[in-house]
């Protein structure tokens, strides 16, 4: 199958420091692609540099078969390449509901203007109901964004991204500061997203990562240390020193994650 996303030697680099050096990955399509390492290992700055936010020093970034390195992250966006940040990014003193309709209004390119046919704007208003409706917050469609807890205004977001119709989500820590209860609607809400879209998510919990992961790649010191499923990712020794150190690796690498 060809790769929806693919790294060719991907490398960025602050001075002579390589926060990134020389990566290749591949993400399928409708695959979960989960990206761990330690603190330091370069995943902030991998994830930027795919998105189009830092540019690359060296190597190739491809989607859906095109060469898109030397794209901005606007256009990135426009070909279905999208990602969320560690802090919310919305519009807070709107309404729920008019966040997601501005995402819809994007790619129609329409707006509320009084020279646009009526049928436009009850389209949008039911794609909006729908957004909402899949993330859980239909009953909140009317609350400002800033009146929404942490765990919500993230399923604002996937709501907003869903409308923005793409092909591959970046989630960048998607459960960080959410609580036990938030990270849990969280995993069912990205459990219960199309099978066809394609995810890579950045993640610190490991829980979240080996519950909703097809494949694992672990980043150390800007190189791919392993990638593969699951399953042969918590059983390797050389990851398990890598990512915390021996001391914790049994406390992090073992239970029930299925």
């Amino acid at each position: 199958m060809t790769p929806l996303l693919e790294l060719r030697g991907l490398t960025h680099a602050y001075g002579s420091l390589k926060a990134v050096d020389g990566v290749d990955l591949t993400v399928r399509p409708g695959e979960r692609h989960a990206l761990i390492g330690p603190n330091g290992a370069g995943k902030s700055t991998l994830f930027a540099t795919v998105a189009g936010t830092l540019a690359a020093s060296g190597g190739s970034v491809l989607f859906d078969g095109q060469d898109i390195t030397g794209l901005r992250e606007s256009e990135r966006a426009r070909r279905g390449l999208l990602r969320t940040y560690q802090h919310s990014s919305l519009f807070l003193d709107c309404s729920v509901a008019d966040n997601v309709a501005l995402a819809v209004q994007r790619v129609h390119r329409v707006a509320h203007r009084l020279d646009r046919a009526a049928w436009r704007f009850r389209r949008t208003e039911a794609e909006t109901a729908r957004h909402l409706e899949a993330v859980g917050l239909a009953g909140r469609a009317n609350d400002r964004a800033a009146d929404l807890s942490h765990g919500e205004r993230r399923q604002l977001e996937v709501a907003m991204v869903l409308a923005a119709r793409p092909a591959l989500v970046m989630f960048d820590e998607p459960t960080a500061g959410m609580s036990a209860a938030e990270t849990e609607r969280f995993a069912e809400l990205v459990e219960s997203l199309p099978s066809a879209l394609t995810l890579l998510i950045v993640e610190h919990d490991l829980d979240v990562v080996f519950r909703l992961a097809d494949r694992v790649t672990v980043l150390y010191l800007g190189r791919v240390l392993a990638s593969g499923p699951p399953e042969r990712i918590r059983a390797d020794e050389e990851v398990r020193r890598a990512y915390l150190g021996a001391a914790r690796t049994d406390e992090l690498f073992t239970g029930d994650f299925s």
